[in-house]
């Protein structure tokens, strides 16, 4: 009996190599830094929400909803505002005198950068971790110019006459 319970405990070579974790997911990279930035630049809010939403998809980290709704709703809404209420246009009327014509273009530009600022903050930890571990990641191109054109279709959609 004391023969059967050493049996049991000696493992053969191949049994102590063999990897504990073959079922465990391969982690998946988010889109770089880089793409998300000129994202957000070139897109705008819309985009750089979506782009962030699409690295919370590949990073599977459904918490992030709450905080890019948030951030969803709050740039809708104050568009809105903007757009219809009188404050909004004692608002518009004073960014076209301190910065043109193309005053909103600029406001909106700076609002999609704090946006940028809210992904990194999200997703920095995971940022680095792909960067460590050397991990692939997906084409920048794809997901960067999808994210903008359908920005620029919501924007129409919308209506909220965003100019890019």
């Amino acid at each position: 009996m004391a023969k059967n319970g050493d049996d049991e405990m000696s493992l053969s070579r191949d049994e102590l190599l063999r990897p504990s974790l073959q079922d465990a997911a391969v982690p998946k990279a988010p889109y770089s830094l880089q793409t998300v930035l000129l994202t957000a630049f070139i897109g705008g809010p819309l985009a750089s929400i979506a782009i962030t939403a699409l690295n919370s998809a590949r990073l599977r980290r459904l918490r992030d909803v709450i905080p890019l709704s948030v951030a969803l709703i709050a740039y809708l809404g104050l568009m809105l505002v903007l757009m219809d209420g009188e404050w909004g246009t004692n608002f518009r009327d004073s960014l076209t005198e301190l910065a043109g014509a193309r005053g909103m273009n600029y406001f909106q530009r700076l609002i999609a950068l704090a946006l940028f600022g809210l992904g990194y903050l999200l997703h920095r930890r995971e940022q680095r971790s792909a960067d460590v571990m050397g991990l692939d990641r997906p084409n920048g191109y794809i997901g960067g110019l999808a994210c903008i054109a359908g920005s620029a279709f919501a924007s129409l959609a919308f209506g909220l006459r965003l100019v890019i």
